[in-house]
C-alpha cells in the first residue's frame, strides 16, 4: 500500500470556499487546491466546539470524572 494515499485525502478548512478542501503544504502555510487561498485546520465553529470539548475534559479531570463521548 502506498504511504501517500492518506496524505492526498487530508483536508483543511478554506475560508474562501467555506468548506473543507484538499490543500498544498508549503514550509510556511497550506493553500487550497481549488482557489489558492490559505487554509486553516478548523472552521470557526469546529474550533469553538473543539476548544469547548477540551475545556469540559479539563474540568472533568479536575473533578476526577471522565467524559464519555
Amino acid at each position: 500500500m502506498n504511504s501517500n494515499v492518506h496524505y492526498y485525502n487530508q483536508k483543511k478548512y478554506c475560508p474562501h470556499c467555506r468548506e473543507y478542501k484538499r490543500y498544498l503544504q508549503s514550509i510556511d502555510a497550506s493553500y487550497c487546491v481549488a482557489c489558492g487561498s490559505k487554509v486553516r485546520l478548523f472552521s470557526s465553529a469546529d474550533k469553538k466546539a473543539f476548544l469547548a470539548g477540551l475545556q469540559s475534559d479539563k474540568e472533568a479531570s479536575k473533578k476526577g470524572t471522565k467524559r464519555v463521548s
